[in-house]
């Protein structure tokens, strides 16, 4: 008789780690992208060995649906220097003006370009924009390797209004909306907040 048994296999995890200081490193081409920038570092840290190429995805939320774009850009693993492939940096700027957000980032200290949301704004009811960042996504579940995570979002936070001592005045919590910890796909059904952009990393 002949027993066949099958192990288990388990994907490597996946940690995510944000820093919002520039560093020294930072590559030029990337610093002199966008001036007046807000900046967001993430580390990326797994054992990549058995994947061959990372793909970012981008998705938007617009009056309360979220939609998955195709940027169109696989990163070659082999093309952007991983060392051992334990991992990836990415370095994200983001700048607003009147009615546009742009991004840039860099992976491994390569500049690329993420597709910029045109006309990407909030306006409040007296006619003021929403002031938008580049924001972790801290998610209460464990990634692997094999998943869509998500890495990034630009967003505006939970926008509201308040009365100060009779005049009435707009407010954003971005830290409110962060740390409730939930998946960005899900922020449309958090508080209102309908409107934004996020960024996912995968593994090929």
């Amino acid at each position: 008789m002949i027993i066949a048994s099958t192990m288990p296999t388990y994907a490597q995890n996946v940690q995510v780690d944000y820093s919002e200081k520039i560093n020294a490193d930072v590559p030029t081409q990337l610093s002199l992208k966008l001036d007046n920038k807000t900046y967001l570092k993430i580390d990326v840290q797994a054992d990549l060995s058995s994947k061959k190429t990372a793909v970012f995805n981008f998705y938007t939320a617009k009056n309360g649906v979220v939609s998955k774009f195709d940027m169109g850009i696989p990163v070659q693993m082999s093309g952007i220097s991983i060392p051992n492939k334990d991992g990836m940096s990415i370095e994200v700027m983001m700048k607003q003006q009147r009615d546009t957000v742009a991004v840039a980032f860099a992976v491994n200290g390569r500049t690329m370009d993420l597709m910029i949301p045109r006309n990407f704004m909030i306006s409040f009811p007296e006619g003021q924009s929403c002031s938008y960042i580049p924001m972790e996504t801290y998610v209460d579940q464990a990634f692997t390797i094999n998943d869509e995570i998500p890495i990034f979002a630009v967003t505006g936070g939970i926008c509201g209004a308040m009365d100060f001592m009779g005049t009435p005045m707009f407010t954003q919590d971005y830290c409110g909306l962060r740390d409730k910890h939930q998946h960005p796909k899900e922020w449309v059904n958090i508080d209102d907040v309908h409107d934004y952009c996020f960024y996912t990393i995968e593994f090929h």
